[in-house]
């Protein structure tokens, strides 16, 4: 006698892509929306600035869009910016795909380092980076710098 019982396992898949497609960039730009400007009060003038500059990124999981992020070539190396995870998916270690994404790829890069807010040092530790001196506010919320160890 067969059990044609079906079990059904809940994996979340999690890609984290480079995208030049405006589609996708706005995407991104949407929960950047989300997270910073509705969230945390940022205002949407300084939330956008310099994306013309930047390299953008969109986590999705399970093929719907979760997070993302955006590197700058800077004059002192690449500046890794705007980590965004909407609410829903927080906890499932997006954020970090999306780091070790971008990791990857400037892996060839001389420095890299980031603008953490004060309350993510410890996630950007846990991730290689360590902090600088140079705390400061931006947009009203603490910040402090921080430099990836390679």
């Amino acid at each position: 006698m067969s059990n044609n019982k079906t079990q059904t396992y809940t994996e979340n898949t999690i890609v984290v892509e480079k995208v030049e497609d405006q589609k996708l960039i706005e995407t991104a730009f949407l929960i950047r929306k989300k997270v910073f400007v509705e969230e945390q009060n940022v205002s949407p003038e300084r939330e956008s600035m310099d994306d013309q500059d930047a390299v953008h990124y969109l986590a999705t999981v399970n093929g719907v869009p979760a997070g993302a992020a955006r590197y700058r070539k800077m004059e002192k190396g690449a500046k890794i910016e705007r980590i965004a995870v909407l609410n829903i998916f927080r906890g499932q270690r997006i954020g970090e795909a999306i780091l070790l994404k971008i990791l990857e790829d400037l892996k060839e890069e001389e420095k890299i380092y980031l603008y953490a807010q004060v309350n993510a040092t410890q996630f950007y530790i846990k991730n290689g980076f360590r902090q600088t001196d140079n705390y400061f506010l931006d947009a009203g919320i603490e910040h402090v710098e921080m430099d990836f160890i390679k």
